[in-house]
């Protein structure tokens, strides 16, 4: 995500510009007045920047968790992954285009089974519980997916897999 850290590093840059004009309009406005309200301005931006420092840190630290299971599929021009944490969330992100959507939630996972706290996101995960299997790749390889299953343990759609790239479990 470099392109999210150039566009940050753009607002702030442009955002500190402004904040450092509007300290020193602040300051030649109360030389003039003596009034303690000359300085709204710069207060308003001193709330943005710490704000704007503080909801940073609270996105930073909630994907702090190492990721023990990462799964993608990856449909051309979109595109869907899992990313499955050792503090017993998830983040799935179902991306398109321009955009992504991004969806977290609690998991638990039994043997080769996850079981997610929802059953349906984004009208592409149908299920709340997801089987890992071991398929054969046309080298007789074998390779591991993520698929959607029923209640039964029968796969919904055997097209609609994520392919395994990541495993950290313990077996």
């Amino acid at each position: 995500m470099v392109f999210d850290s150039v566009i940050y590093l753009f607002l702030i840059i442009f955002f500190l510009i402004f904040f450092i004009i509007s300290v020193f309009k602040d300051l030649k406005k109360y030389k003039n007045s003596r009034l303690i309200q000359s300085f709204i301005p710069t207060m308003i931006g001193v709330l943005f920047l710490s704000s704007f420092g503080i909801i940073n840190y609270f996105l930073e630290i909630r994907d702090n968790s190492p990721i023990i299971i990462q799964a993608g599929y990856d449909g051309g021009f979109n595109g869907a992954w899992f990313e499955f944490r050792k503090d017993g969330t998830y983040k799935f992100v179902n991306s398109g285009g321009i955009g992504a959507d991004i969806f977290r939630g609690k998991y638990e996972i039994k043997d080769s089974i996850i079981i997610l706290d929802k059953n349906d996101i984004d009208n592409f995960i149908k299920s709340e519980k997801l089987a890992i299997r071991e398929v054969k790749n046309y080298d007789s390889t074998f390779f591991k997916v993520l698929y959607q299953i029923d209640d039964n343990h029968k796969i919904i759609d055997k097209e609609s897999r994520f392919t395994i790239n990541e495993d950290k479990r313990i077996e």
